[in-house]
Order: structure tokens, then C-alpha cells, then sequence
């Protein structure tokens, strides 16, 4: 049985030895939740647990109508998609003022458009534009 992907897991697809350990947590937490509301749960709660570092996560799923809360176990698939996500959410404040490159006619940039930030949006969102 596959776990949620833990800081230390996070840490070492990010190269990183030590340090940011709160900023990998919460990605990771975010990048988890993120996942649950991906594949219909709803009234997601995320809990590290500081002495395994191992996420826990809980919700409702859209279907079950008694509202109770269960524990939301995931497979490989879902591990890594959490990995992923939680990995491209901490490297995405490295792009400078939005920018990621620079070519000869211009920047690249992705703070408006940014595909992280976009997917953690998903499922929250309270109001929507009207074209």
C-alpha cells in the first residue's frame, strides 16, 4: 500500500538536503488536499504527524450522504501526483517577478497563468467571470 509522500520525499525530488521544511509541509499538505478534491472528496483535513512525517489525510466523499468522514488512502498513482504537485509548488516562487526565461524577442512569463497555482485554486473558487 502506497503513502502520501512525506517532507523527506519532497526534500530529496528537490535536491534539497536540509532547510524550507515548513514551506515543503505545507506544499505537500496543499498538494494532498489538492489531490483529495481531484478524485471528489470534499471537507478535506490534512494532519502531519511530526513524529512518523507521515500525512494523514480525511474527508467526505461527494456521494456518501451521511457526511462522515474517512481516511483517504492512497495508491501509487495518487502518491506520485501528490509528489508532483507538492514539488512544483515549492519551486514556483524561483521564477523572479513571474519571469522563467528570457529569449531574444522576450520573457516567458507564468505568474498569471502559473499551472500550480491555477490547480490549487480549483474546487475553492467563490466567484466566477462572466464573458
Amino acid at each position: 500500500m502506497a503513502e502520501w509522500p512525506t517532507v523527506a520525499a519532497v526534500r530529496s525530488s528537490l535536491g534539497a538536503s536540509t532547510g524550507k521544511d515548513d514551506v515543503i509541509a505545507a506544499a505537500t499538505a496543499a498538494a494532498i488536499e489538492q489531490v483529495a478534491t481531484d478524485i471528489g472528496y470534499e471537507d478535506i483535513e490534512v494532519a502531519l504527524d511530526s513524529g512518523t512525517d507521515l500525512f494523514d489525510a480525511t474527508g467526505t466523499f461527494d456521494t456518501d450522504d451521511s457526511g462522515s468522514y474517512e481516511s483517504i488512502i492512497p495508491n501509487n498513482s495518487l502518491s506520485q501526483a501528490a509528489l508532483i504537485l507538492a514539488v512544483m509548488a515549492v519551486k514556483a516562487p524561483d521564477a523572479p517577478y513571474g519571469v522563467a526565461a528570457v529569449f531574444d524577442l522576450g520573457g516567458m512569463r507564468v505568474a498569471a497563468q502559473h499551472p500550480t497555482y491555477l490547480r490549487m485554486l480549483t474546487g475553492s473558487r467563490q466567484r466566477f467571470g462572466v464573458s
